[in-house]
C-alpha cells in the first residue's frame, strides 16, 4: 500500500486521492487555513462537504499540524491548492526536507520569471524551493464531480522523465480513472493555463448568439479559433503543438468552457456586461483562473499581442483589464 499526501483540501485536491484509494492506497488530505469545515466534516463523517461523497481509507489535518513525518511517508504528494495559493504552498513546504520526493501538481497557472517572460509553475516551485523534487503534472479534461463519483475521467500525468510518470500512474489509474503519459511538461502546462483564459471567449459564444433555440455554428468556430491561438502560444513558448490537439489542450477546454466559472463569466459577458459589473455580482468571491491569469500577467500578454496575430486574447484583455464589453473580432480571425 501506497501513501498519499495531498495539500489542498478543495475538490480537486481531494478527488485525485480516490482513484488511488480504490486501488488500495491511502490519501492524507491536509487543509488550508481556509479547509476548516472540510477537515471537520471528513474527520468527524468521513464526508467531503462539497463533493458529498463518502471517503475511505482517508484522514485528514490542517496544514499547522502537518509534519516531517507526513512528508516521510508519502510516496507522492500532491499539489492540490488553486492557483492563487501557490506562493502560499512553496512557502509552506520550504519548511519541510522534500529532497527527492515525488509531487503530483494539479495547479494550474503561469507566472511571470526572473527574466521577465511567461513561464510554467513547476519551474516556478522548483526555482523557489530550491530543494531536489520530481514533479510531475497531470493535465486534461477533469471536473472534480464527476472523478469523485467514479466517472470514467481520462487524463495525462506528464513529466520529462516517462517513467516516473509511468510509476505514479500506476498508483491512480483504473477502469475509471484512464491515464495517458506523456513528456512534453511545457505544452501540457501551458494548455492547462490557457484553456481557463480562453473558455470565457467559447462561454461567451455559448449564450451571445442563443434566440429561440440553441445555436451551434459560431460556438464550434469560436472554439475552433481559441485551440488555433493556443496552438500559437504553445509553439512560442516551446511546447509542442500536438500537445494543444490532445487530452491536454483541445480536451481540456471542451470540457472547462462548458462548465465552471471560466465558460459562466463568458456566459455572463455575452449580455453586454462588462467584467467588473459580473465580479462584483454573480461571481463576487469566486476565483475565475482564467480571468486571474490575464490581470497577473497583462503585461506580457500586451506584448504577445502586438507581435502576434492573437485577436481573441487581445479582445480579453481589453475586456478584463481594461473592463471594455467583450467583442469578438470575427473578420481579424478569418484574415
Amino acid at each position: 500500500m501506497s501513501k498519499i499526501l495531498s495539500i489542498g483540501a478543495g475538490v480537486m485536491g481531494t478527488a485525485i486521492t480516490i482513484p488511488a484509494v480504490s486501488n488500495g492506497h491511502h490519501a492524507k488530505i491536509i487543509g488550508t487555513s481556509f479547509d476548516e469545515e472540510i477537515i471537520n466534516s471528513i474527520n468527524q463523517n468521513s464526508v467531503h462537504p462539497k463533493l458529498n461523497v463518502q471517503l475511505t481509507n482517508t484522514t485528514s489535518l490542517l496544514f499547522n499540524e502537518m509534519t516531517q513525518e507526513d512528508i516521510d511517508e508519502s510516496d507522492v504528494i500532491v499539489i492540490g491548492i488553486n492557483s492563487s495559493g501557490i506562493d502560499w504552498f512553496i512557502n509552506l513546504i520550504k519548511n519541510f526536507n522534500i529532497v527527492n520526493k515525488k509531487f503530483l501538481i494539479v495547479t494550474k497557472g503561469l507566472y511571470m520569471n526572473e527574466k521577465k517572460e511567461l513561464d510554467i509553475f513547476p519551474n516556478k516551485i522548483k526555482n523557489e524551493i530550491q530543494q531536489d523534487i520530481n514533479l510531475t503534472a497531470v493535465t486534461g479534461p477533469c471536473k472534480a464531480i464527476e472523478l469523485a463519483k467514479k466517472n470514467l475521467t481520462n487524463i495525462c500525468f506528464v513529466n520529462s522523465d516517462l517513467d516516473t510518470a509511468i510509476d505514479l500512474a500506476n498508483l491512480f489509474r483504473n477502469d475509471y480513472y484512464v491515464i495517458k503519459t506523456q513528456t512534453d511538461l511545457l505544452g501540457a502546462e501551458f494548455c492547462a493555463a490557457l484553456k481557463n483564459v480562453y473558455a470565457i471567449a467559447v462561454g461567451y459564444s455559448q449564450t451571445f448568439f442563443l434566440k429561440e433555440e440553441k445555436i451551434y455554428n459560431p460556438e464550434s468556430a469560436l472554439f475552433s479559433h481559441c485551440v488555433n491561438e493556443m496552438c500559437l502560444l504553445v509553439n512560442l513558448m516551446g511546447g509542442l503543438p500536438e500537445t494543444v490537439f490532445s487530452l491536454s489542450g483541445l480536451g481540456d477546454l471542451h470540457v472547462t468552457s462548458g462548465t465552471g466559472r471560466n465558460g459562466l463569466l463568458g456566459n455572463l459577458l455575452a449580455s453586454n456586461r462588462t467584467y467588473e459589473d459580473i465580479i462584483t455580482k454573480e461571481l463576487k468571491d469566486e476565483t475565475v483562473e482564467g480571468a486571474q491569469t490575464i490581470k497577473d500577467l497583462a503585461h506580457l500578454f500586451n506584448r504577445l499581442v502586438q507581435d502576434h496575430k492573437l485577436p481573441i486574447l487581445e479582445n480579453l484583455v481589453r475586456c478584463i483589464c481594461q473592463n471594455e464589453k467583450l467583442n469578438i473580432p470575427w473578420k481579424d480571425l478569418n484574415i
